[in-house]
């Protein structure tokens, strides 16, 4: 296998591991907080018409409670767009929290964290309860759900790679060398089976491992120039 096809593969199976673990211990964390506590706890609680002054987190839900039957007006001094209450006939929230003797009315919307002065007009008791959301929790299940995505996209481009990229063998040069006999030898690579036997992967010829003589034993070279030997009395 290509050592880009494994690192791929190795990669996308960490990623896929590290994102499921990311949800189940995020998501737990983060569900198990709502699951306690659906409707939040109760932060302040008193009779319109009043005001309530406190320090709100902009990574928390503040949710309003009216006693049933009461009309009461809820504004948020000095607010903005960006810290107001929020009707739930607005975000059709009006059925999502409930509270024995009180109707759910909205929430008191905070980006900008801090203190924060609310008038309440009208007559009526008035709850405010809190809503912790568990932002570490929140973000990891996120990031797992996205890991968990690009997890796929990483193993299938190690499956594209499987079919697309070979090792690559190394070639092995051979090198033909002339014997005295007249004949031609292969030298390295592979060997060079006598007729009739089957090749065999990685094996020598001899003629690699073996000193091959220079000439024939016996047979005279005759003299530069042309000349015969003298004769030697035979």
């Amino acid at each position: 296998m290509h050592i880009a096809t494994k690192i791929t593969l190795g990669a996308g199976a960490v990623l896929l591991i590290g994102s499921v673990l990311a949800m189940v211990v995020g998501g737990g964390s983060f569900i198990g907080d709502l699951a306690e506590n659906p409707d939040g706890t109760e932060l302040w609680n008193g009779t319109s018409p009043t005001t309530y002054e406190g320090n709100f987190e902009y990574s928390n839900y503040y949710i309003v409670f009216t006693e049933e039957g009461s009309d009461v007006e809820i504004e948020v001094l000095n607010g903005n767009e960006d810290n107001r209450f929020m009707p739930c006939e607005e975000d059709d929230s009006c059925d999502y929290y409930s509270l024995p003797g009180y109707t759910y009315v909205g929430d008191i919307y905070i980006l900008n964290g801090g203190v924060w002065e609310v008038e309440f007009t009208g007559n009526g008791g008035v709850i405010i309860n809190e809503l912790t959301i568990d932002i570490g929790g929140a973000m990891a299940m996120g990031l797992g759900f996205w890991g968990f995505c690009c997890s796929f996209c990483v193993l299938g481009l190690g499956i594209i790679f499987i079919f697309t990229l070979k090792d690559n063998k190394m070639q092995q040069g051979v090198m033909m060398v002339q014997q005295a006999d007249g004949t031609i030898q292969p030298v390295g690579g592979m060997a060079t089976p006598a007729q009739g036997t089957p090749m065999v992967a990685g094996a020598v010829h001899p003629a690699y491992t073996q000193q091959q003589p220079v000439q024939q034993q016996g047979v005279m070279l005759p003299p530069i120039g042309g000349q015969q030997p003298p004769n030697q009395g035979f």
